[in-house]
């Protein structure tokens, strides 16, 4: 029999030493670059891939949607909308005041004026002002027909010239007063209360746009999403 097998087992000791700060701080610093390598990749993909949600390639927020997206009778009261948006604000110009939609509609503005040869629901349209705030709302005749809602922000009370370029949601006067605007529809008008409306967005309205929004633009304070 071999002299070691003859040896009685004798345990052994190791001791077991925590890494170095050194190579604690290099472990991080990997584990690091490689999270934020798979979190760029998922945003890089979810950002830009063609099959990705709508509203992140093209900048929509939850409750924005596009014109072109929507059904013809909605391209067409936003059409009307805009058009008598455009008038309202020449009278703003010229009166000091708001018209209101029985003034528009004697004026065969549209979508305030009748259209017998339109189909689809007639509308009620209400002209609420309060502050800075303009509502020109279309309540729908029919259950479940959807409600519009142009809403107007005229400037705070000495508040600073707003420096923000004209587009779809802002709109200079001649004399030179920046408006914000935009529109608006909700799915079931006739449940809605007719209190003006400030902050649509949280109210169920989804707004439409011609083109998405441009990147960094802010709304203003008063129609964030609290």
């Amino acid at each position: 029999m071999p002299a070691d097998a003859a040896r009685p087992f004798e345990p052994r000791t190791v001791e077991i030493r925590p890494p170095s700060l050194r190579q604690e701080t290099s472990i991080v610093a990997r584990l690091a670059v490689v999270i934020m390598a798979v979190v760029g990749f998922y945003l890089a993909n979810t950002a830009w891939s063609v099959d990705g949600p709508p509203a992140r390639v093209n900048g929509l927020l939850p409750y924005q949607t596009l014109v072109s997206d929507a059904a013809s009778p909605v391209q067409l009261m936003f059409r009307e909308l805009q058009e008598g948006l455009l008038e309202a604000e020449r009278v703003r110009t010229d009166t000091g005041g708001w018209p209101s939609p029985d003034a528009l509609a004697g004026e065969g503005i549209p979508p305030f004026a009748k259209d017998p040869t339109m189909k689809g629901p007639a509308y009620h349209w209400i002209l609420t002002h309060r502050g800075a705030f303009i509502n020109y709302r279309g309540i729908p005749s029919v259950t479940a027909a959807p409600a519009w809602l142009l809403l107007i922000q005229e400037p705070l009370p000495d508040s600073l010239p707003d420096p923000s370029p004209e587009d779809e949601e802002h709109h200079r006067l001649p004399r030179g007063m920046m408006l914000h605007v935009s529109v608006w529809t909700h799915g079931d008008g006739t449940e809605l209360s007719p209190a003006l409306v400030q902050v649509p967005q949280a109210e169920g309205w989804i707004q439409l746009r011609v083109n998405p929004p441009v990147i960094g633009y802010a709304p203003p304070p008063s129609t964030r999403t609290p």
